[in-house]
């Protein structure tokens, strides 16, 4: 069973259109319940009534998660503690602003943005995910919402300029009550938002059956309405990886390439499991004639050691047995299904096992090549275009709102200027690693071929440095003093 026919038997709502019921679908393989619908387990092999059930009805009893395994291993290269960007502003003169990075650091921890950005980037992995920022009583707000429920509309002049975003989901009656809307009759309902560049609309909701309707259309609440002012959707729309059709609200999906191969592997283990353990237990087949089992021929056999069947003399017992070489068959199969899976998806297909002996940084790079170059698309679309333009919303909402708490702090209005992400090497290098690298930075600065601010932005991968300007000037410093010392000596 591929993965066209396994999703048209999941059952999503007819109401919702195309693209959200594919996204419903593709995070259900995210997640690890795409099998979930399906009735039957797999060691099921009829129905009550004795009819043989099909393989493709039965529940995999063994699932290997690859599409999982490589949304986790990319995002973990992109947003881990160790491979946190660190952020970079040019002031004039192309010098860094220390004091103002050093300030959106600061919010960036007390909003707890790279934990954000890391479930963003494994939710956007199904091709996009939206960050919702917002001022709630002067208290600043971040929140991920599912692209699923999101309708984008970009400017026809200007594609990248986001110009309205509707958000419509059904909830049921008991739902809209939690919410604090009020008792409704009982059944399902839309409901709908839109966030625009100067307000956030809330409308009424509607019941499903009569949405199709022409006569009925939305009704602004205007109590939970709310009037920002921003000039922009307050909402970062980040597609994951670059698509044929660049107008497209969504990405492509980092799985999707995989998905088939998944499945298979995932039935053919399932059956060689059972397959193995039908040859712990064969199936007893009894030849006779006129021998007759107390409580007729259908009547059940107890199949254990313990129990011996007395069969009259020119009758036999046979076991329907099996031997093992389609195991191992099977798993040389499914070895070859997971590499394909995992290069079609530019996973990781290194095995931690095989190596012998600890491998430098770059010998680490090459070992994952497929698994950096995914992550480095990755980069740009969560990095540059996602979380600086979170950075630069931020920004927006502290001028807007000068009395606007990040984590209980006040920062005051932060203006955003030439805002860029430095990236950290894909392995941390080790000692002979940094012995190369320092080797290397200091023959060229003997040889004047770089200069020292040159060479401290070489050895910033080793040193972890943040700010090169007030590396240069502790250098600079230590100079001076060991200059001094020698001048009181002599």
């Amino acid at each position: 069973m591929d993965w066209s026919e396994l999703k048209k038997s999941m059952f999503l709502p007819s109401s919702y259109s195309e693209r959200t019921r594919n996204l419903l679908a593709l995070e259900k393989v995210l997640n690890g319940t795409l099998y979930d619908h399906i009735r039957y387990p797999f060691f099921k092999t009829c129905s009550p009534d004795g009819t043989y059930i099909p393989i493709n009805q039965r529940r995999p009893s063994i699932r290997t998660h690859l599409c999982n395994v490589v949304v986790e291993d990319s995002v973990s290269l992109l947003f881990s503690a160790s491979h946190w960007p660190s952020i970079s502003i040019q002031g004039e003169n192309n010098e860094e602003n220390v004091e103002k990075e050093e300030k959106i650091r600061k919010i960036c921890l007390d909003l707890n943005l790279p934990s954000l950005m890391e479930q963003a980037a494994v939710m956007g992995s199904i091709g996009s995910v939206a960050i919702l920022v917002q001022a709630i009583d002067n208290e600043l707000v971040l929140e991920i919402k599912r692209s699923c429920f999101l309708e984008p509309s970009f400017s026809l002049l200007d594609p990248r300029r986001l110009i309205r975003v509707r958000e419509q989901y059904i909830v049921d009656a008991d739902g809209l009550e939690k919410a604090g809307f009020g008792s409704f009759p009982d059944g399902n309902y839309w409901f709908t938002r839109d966030f625009t560049e100067n307000e956030t609309i809330w409308y009424e909701p509607v019941p499903v059956e009569g949405f199709g309707q022409k006569k009925i259309c939305l009704q602004r609440d205007e109590e939970r309405t709310v009037h920002h002012g921003l000039g922009v959707v307050p909402i970062v729309w980040i597609r994951n990886l670059p698509n044929m059709d660049p107008n497209a609200p969504d990405g492509k999906c980092t799985f999707s390439a995989g998905i088939d191969a998944m499945i298979d592997s995932d039935y053919l283990l399932s059956q060689t499991v059972r397959g193995l353990r039908y040859s712990s237990d064969p199936t007893m087949v009894l030849s006779v004639d006129e021998y007759q089992f107390p409580g007729g021929i259908a009547s059940s056999l107890t199949k254990d050691a313990s129990h011996a069947i007395a069969l009259p003399q020119g009758s036999e017992a046979k076991l329907l047995e099996i031997n093992g070489t389609g195991a191992a068959a099977a798993l040389n199969m499914w070895q070859a299904l997971r590499s394909l899976a995992l290069e079609a998806m530019h996973g990781n297909r290194t095995h931690g096992d095989r190596v012998s002996a600890a491998q430098s940084g770059r010998a680490m790079e090459l070992m994952c090549l497929g698994l950096t170059w995914l992550v480095g698309r990755l980069r740009r679309s969560y990095g540059d275009l996602g979380l600086v333009s979170v950075i630069k919303l931020i920004c927006r909402i502290t001028q807007k709102v000068p009395e606007l708490q990040i984590g209980g702090k006040m920062y005051g209005p932060v203006v955003p200027e030439n805002i860029s992400l430095v990236w950290p090497a894909w392995f941390e290098p080790t000692f002979g690693d940094m012995q190369t690298i320092a080797n290397a930075v200091q023959a060229a600065k003997s040889a004047g071929a770089v200069s020292l601010d040159t060479a401290v932005r070489m050895m910033k991968p080793a040193t972890h440095v943040q700010h090169i300007a007030e590396e240069l000037k502790k250098i600079l410093d230590d100079n001076d003093f060991q200059e001094t010392q020698q001048k009181n000596k002599s």
